[in-house]
C-alpha cells in the first residue's frame, strides 16, 4: 500500500506561506499567515504560530505529514539577514517539531535547495528571481497562489508530495512544461 497521507507544508518567515492537500490533489489550499504584528517580540511570533498551527491542525484532521523548509545556516544568509531573524526562522521550526511532538504527525523538513532544483529544475539562481519563478511554476500548474509565500509553500508542498508519489515529478520537470500563453 502506498503512503499517501494529506500533506501540511510551511515556508515559514515573519510572513509563512503553507500549502495542503493529497498527493493526489490538482490544486492544494494555500495562504500565507502573519503569526503576529510587524516589529511583534519572538514570544509573540512564536506563540500565533504555535496557535495558528493548533487551528488549523484542529480543522484539517486528516493531515498525517507535515513538512517544512528547513532554515539556512548563518553563513548561508550572511549579510541579508539579522541575527534576529535567523533566531525567529530557526524558533518557528521549533515551534512546529514542539507542537507536533507526540501527536502522531509524520513531521519532516526540507532544504530550500531541494525544493528549488525539484520545482524550478535549478537550485543556482538568486533568491529574488527564484520567487518570480516560482510564482510562474504554479500559474503553469494552474494554481493561483496569494504571493510568493503561498507559492514558496506550495513548491514545497510538491516537492514532498513528489517524493511520495514519483509519478508527480514529471509535472515539473524541464522535458514536459508548459509554456504560458
Amino acid at each position: 500500500m502506498t503512503y499517501s497521507p494529506r500533506i501540511l507544508a510551511l515556508d515559514l518567515a515573519s510572513r509563512s506561506g503553507w500549502a495542503c492537500g493529497y498527493p493526489s490533489d490538482l490544486t492544494p489550499r494555500s495562504g500565507s499567515v502573519r503569526f503576529a504584528r510587524e516589529g511583534a517580540s519572538m514570544g509573540a511570533v512564536f506563540s500565533g504560530c504555535r496557535q495558528w498551527l493548533n487551528d488549523f491542525l484542529a480543522t484539517e484532521s486528516d493531515v498525517k505529514l507535515i513538512v517544512f523548509e528547513a532554515p539556512m545556516t548563518p553563513q548561508h544568509m550572511s549579510g541579508r539577514t539579522s541575527a534576529d531573524m535567523i533566531r525567529v526562522l530557526i524558533g518557528l521550526c521549533v515551534v512546529v517539531e514542539e507542537a507536533t511532538y507526540g501527536r502522531g504527525y509524520d513531521v519532516r523538513e526540507a532544504r530550500v535547495s531541494d525544493v528549488r532544483a525539484h520545482f524550478l529544475g535549478t537550485n543556482r539562481i538568486k533568491r529574488k528571481e527564484a520567487k518570480v519563478l516560482t510564482i510562474d511554476a504554479c500559474h503553469r500548474l494552474g494554481w493561483a497562489p496569494a504571493d510568493d509565500n503561498a507559492a514558496d509553500a506550495l513548491a514545497l508542498w510538491h516537492y514532498q508530495a513528489s517524493l511520495l508519489e514519483p509519478r508527480l515529478a514529471v509535472q515539473t520537470s524541464p522535458l514536459f512544461r508548459r509554456r504560458i500563453a
